[in-house]
């Protein structure tokens, strides 16, 4: 996956496995537990206790029988590993700053500092451990660890290409290849959460069968359901191809599931309209090419003047959103370039009266699209 582990190299008889990238977690985790596996003893050699706890109780009770599997020979064989499952014990939850869990990995930190016996050796994973609790700092420090954490955001983060890296690795693992619009389209629906990633690509797979391994934009659309991610994706495009029905049932959707009207003006619609404003200006004046693929509109954009390129509509870190201005290009021809001037001042219009009057913001952006998509 497009997680990429931080390491650190310690007790080679503690190895810590943890992150908030779960589905990551679990399969690194998987991974060391066939390698750490005693070749002698087989099941007898390896005792897996599931740490996904219910309650503060449950949780103790896991660490207690882990100490006491810790302490005690491996049963018919001379080494034994003992693995600590998918913990969910450390975050900061109630769960995690409970007295009771507390007390119990206290004993279990003393248990490893004092050095496991000859032969012993600890898997520990665990999901979204809150990383300033004084266990697990003390775990990192006796272990030799990995933390598999999703991409965090940042004035220079890419949630886009991180969607894009994920589901290409995960891709390339089934040996399945997206088309290029349908590697942007599943990014754009999906992101980069890595559950939903694998769950999306299982389903892909299974669809296409073994005699066909590329997918394509089709594929997407009708396997892939629509997310938040996905709605507002199409919201954009409604817009683009001035499809005022289809528009107005994404902003509907989308409002249903309780998104903030201003944030879907500011992330969706006036994108949208700054993107073909943009695609007219650069279609008229410099002459870009609207190939009908998307690796050849990429390579117009390289050839654009460097003034022209000043034009290009960027996201907030400052990278091109090229897969949403190649759409939005695609559809320029649908407005006449004082319609979307007007569009611009309709969006500018629309932002105030949801902020400054009592106005239903519903019905404003319902009315935003009305004036915004119908040919005058």
């Amino acid at each position: 996956m497009a997680t990429k582990p931080k390491k650190t190299a310690k007790t080679a008889n503690v190895q810590l496995v943890a992150g908030n990238d779960e589905m990551a977690v679990k399969a690194r985790a998987k991974e060391l537990a066939a390698e750490l596996a005693p070749a002698e003893g087989g099941e007898f050699a390896v005792e897996t206790l599931d740490a996904h706890a219910d309650n503060a109780e449950h949780a103790a009770s896991i660490i207690r029988e882990a100490i006491l599997s810790l302490s005690m020979p491996g049963f018919l064989a001379s080494e034994k590993l003992v693995w600590l499952k998918s913990a969910n014990f450390l975050s900061d939850t109630q769960l995690g700053g409970s007295k009771t869990v507390l007390e119990a990995l206290e004993a279990l930190q003393k248990i490893l500092e004092g050095g496991l016996p000859e032969g012993t050796r600890l898997l520990f994973s665990a999901i979204s451990p809150d990383k300033r609790r004084t266990f697990y700092k003390s775990l990192t420090k006796l272990a030799a660890a990995e933390v598999l954490d999703k991409p965090s955001g940042g004035p220079r983060f890419d949630e886009d290409d991180a969607a894009r890296q994920a589901a290409v690795s995960a891709a390339r693992e089934r040996k399945l290849k997206f088309a290029p619009d349908a590697l942007e389209r599943f990014a754009a629906y999906v992101g980069s959460d890595t559950r939903q990633v694998l769950n999306e690509l299982d389903k892909i797979d299974t669809y296409l069968g073994d005699e066909r391994r590329d997918i394509s934009e089709e594929d997407i659309t009708l396997l892939v359901p629509q997310t938040r991610r996905g709605i507002i994706f199409e919201l954009g495009n409604c817009i683009a191809r001035r499809n005022l029905q289809s528009a107005s049932n994404c902003l509907q959707k989308l409002l249903a599931q309780g998104e903030d009207s201003v944030g879907l003006l500011y992330a969706a619609i006036m994108p949208t309209i700054q993107r073909m404003t943009a695609a007219a200006i650069l279609i008229e004046e410099y002459g870009l090419r609207v190939p009908p693929s998307y690796p050849a509109f990429q390579s117009a954009l390289e050839q654009l003047p460097e003034d022209a390129k000043e034009i290009l509509p960027r996201k907030k870190d400052g990278t091109l959103n090229a897969y949403g201005f190649y759409m939005s290009a695609q559809e320029a021809k649908r407005f006449k370039v004082r319609e979307l001037a007007d569009a611009t001042i309709a969006c500018a219009e629309a932002a105030t009266s949801i902020m400054s009057t009592g106005s239903d913001p519903a019905l404003i952006l319902q009315q935003l699209l009305v004036r915004i998509l119908t040919p005058r």
